[in-house]
């Protein structure tokens, strides 16, 4: 357990912040954008689960639903409603839903820096939490077409990290080359959840 309270002492203090989400940006993305007042509130739930003797995190695939964001690779997550207490409490009833792990059985570390995403209009603030055994993920059949179980070992492997092109979310630029965690020829991270996770990167010591 010296690993999590390392990484829970770490989240009291000056986060890495823009700087290290700027090392996996869009070219598309200034580290001077700011959200507007008028943007949705969202969060995320960056996962880490010990198993077989490897830490891991968990990562989704959405549904082709037609959506901003649609067959792409985040953190389960969604916008806050107005029952949740806070934007923690968003990322803990969006990944109870999605993946089907007892938010009750979650041990919250703290949070990263928020991060705008302009295409959908959210600013998202992901939740760093930590849970000690799943039994079995329950995918939401609507929002969820894969669970992805990721390494963090594998996930900060310096090799994983490639250029690609991707189709933008952005109507004007239809491809692009950017920054990836390319885990797979079909799991390619990118945008705002491969800013998140560098930044994850940046305070966790494996």
């Amino acid at each position: 357990m010296d690993f999590i309270e390392n990484i829970r002492a770490k989240l009291l203090n000056t986060l890495p912040g823009i700087d290290a989400q700027m090392k996996m940006a869009p070219p598309t993305r200034t580290s001077d954008m700011q959200a507007p007042a008028y943007a949705r509130q969202g969060g995320v739930l960056v996962l880490l689960i010990e198993g077989d003797k490897n830490w891991n995190t968990i990562l989704i695939r959405r549904t082709e639903d037609g959506q901003t964001h649609g067959g792409q690779i985040s953190f389960p997550g969604g916008k806050k409603d107005l029952s949740d207490a806070d934007i923690i409490a968003t990322a803990l009833r969006e990944c109870e839903e999605e993946i089907g792990i007892n938010k009750n059985e979650i041990d919250v570390l703290g949070t990263l820096t928020p991060l705008y995403i302009s295409p959908s209009n959210f600013l998202v603030t992901p939740t760093l939490a930590y849970i000690k055994n799943v039994q079995a993920f329950k995918p939401s059949e609507k929002e969820v077409q894969e669970i992805i179980k990721v390494p963090l070992s594998m996930l900060f492997d310096p090799l994983i990290k490639q250029l690609r092109n991707v189709r933008s979310t952005n109507s004007k630029n239809d491809n692009m080359s950017v920054p990836v965690y390319l885990l797979g020829e079909d799991i390619v991270i990118w945008g705002a959840t491969a800013m998140m996770i560098s930044e994850m990167e940046h305070i966790i010591s494996l």
